[in-house]
């Protein structure tokens, strides 16, 4: 598989990975909310069940809009997009590990190996942003060159 490919199939589990953050937010969402609605009005002044369950819907709510916002972002990406230097939407792969720099969402496992999907505003990124294969960074004490960047 080549790694244009390889950046084609980290960018689909990326999509599916966001969709299923999306989904799990809003169920818990909807959950909450349904629990306050069947526990009815407070009882009297000093019961506050009511409004921690609401307090919890609000809380999922801000990860659904936050997860939403990020899924705008892969949205408008472009995986079959070749780039010879580091920046967003790139494919890094270099002696220590392989990142792909989307959105954040951590480690993502496939046959091909482990990728790390880190986000525009990752310290890793910024050291690495508009290097080219060869060129190589000191970051945390270590020695990184770039293999290869898609």
């Amino acid at each position: 598989m080549d790694l244009l490919e390889l950046k084609v199939k980290i960018y689909q589990r990326c999509i599916e990975k966001q969709k299923e953050l999306l989904e799990n937010s809003k169920a818990a969402m909807d959950d909450a909310q349904k629990a306050a609605n069947e526990y009815g009005p407070p009882k009297d002044r000093y019961d506050s069940f009511r409004t921690q369950l609401l307090r919890k819907r609000d809380l999922y709510a801000e990860q659904y809009e936050k997860a939403l916002k990020e899924y705008g972002h892969l949205e408008i990406l472009n995986p079959e997009i070749k780039y010879n230097r580091v920046d967003v939407n790139t494919l890094i792969i270099t002696n220590k590990q392989k990142i792909y720099v989307s959105i954040g969402l951590g480690k993502i496992d496939l046959p091909e190996g482990d990728f790390f999907v880190v986000s525009p505003l990752a310290p890793i990124f910024q050291s690495l942003r508009g290097k080219k294969i060869g060129e190589s960074i000191t970051f945390n004490g270590q020695h990184i060159e770039i293999v290869d960047v898609v």
